[in-house]
């Protein structure tokens, strides 16, 4: 397991009770410090759920059982969810062999995780896989490099490609009961994954995603109008969204029967 992981492990339950207080005043001095800096929007949707998941579910921290991510890269969300859900299970997928060997070499020995080395989308086999400069980027659409660069403000254009193994979540997830949430960062190839997942999606409490408002560099990406309509079909409602102001891009978090939990 990778030392720096463990140093904060270590550290983290004797600092974290004397110095809890202060964070969270400095934290929440926003409207009194404009100085502060804000997190973006995306990345506030994205701490929201890691932190607070259990509630929007209406269950206690405990209560959190499964974790399901797809394109995981390196996990780290995995960890920091860990410490909120500490009975937690994260079965995860990241398809790149490079960032697969980075992932089970820092999760070596977690008995939570759960590595899989294949790309989820509508059906089983094989596929091109496109990687991009900018660390996370991947995917099995192809993207429009031009396009993508702008959109990220990203100066670096270089793109690889190779061929990866391909699974569904219904095979993957087939064995288990319930899956408190499933976390899809496939840079616009969500709707791939929902395609080949949904009998398990009847399994699936919460879901928080990746998501182009009105445009996405990825030839073929499902946006946010057609994702929301899908998922509430499903039960699914959209309690948060977070896109940045420049290109419309971000987070979606969505709860099944949500008008049923709250107030109760």
């Amino acid at each position: 397991m990778n030392f720096k992981y463990n140093f904060w492990d270590v550290i983290r339950p004797f600092h974290a009770p004397l110095t809890r207080a202060l964070r969270r005043r400095l934290g929440r001095q926003y409207q009194n410090h404009p100085e502060m800096e804000l997190p973006i929007p995306e990345e506030s949707v994205q701490l929201d759920v890691e932190r607070h998941l259990h509630e929007y579910l209406h269950v206690t921290a405990n209560d959190v059982k499964q974790i399901v991510i797809v394109g995981a890269y390196e996990a780290d969300e995995a960890r920091r969810m860990r410490w909120v859900y500490p009975n937690a299970q994260f079965l995860c997928f990241e398809p790149n062999p490079k960032t697969y060997k980075r992932l089970t070499e820092k999760y070596e020995g977690c008995s939570w995780m759960t590595p899989r080395n294949v790309a989820l989308s509508d059906a089983p086999g094989k596929d091109r896989f496109y990687e991009l400069d900018m660390p996370g980027n991947g995917s099995l659409l192809e993207p429009d490099v031009e396009n993508w660069a702008t959109t990220v403000k990203w100066k670096d254009k270089g793109m690889t490609s190779f061929e990866v193994e391909m699974s569904t979540l219904d095979h993957e997830a087939a064995t288990l009961p319930a899956i408190d949430l499933l976390w899809m960062d496939v840079q616009g190839a969500e709707g791939r994954v929902l395609d080949g997942g949904g009998e398990t999606l009847k399994r699936v409490k919460a879901i928080i995603l990746e998501v182009a408002l009105v445009h996405s560099p990825y030839k073929g990406a499902m946006l946010f109008p057609v994702i929301k309509a899908r998922l509430e079909t499903q039960g699914f409602i959209c309690v948060e969204l977070g896109v940045g102001a420049w290109n419309g891009n971000g987070n979606a978090f969505f709860i099944r029967g949500f008008d049923e939990l709250i107030c109760k």
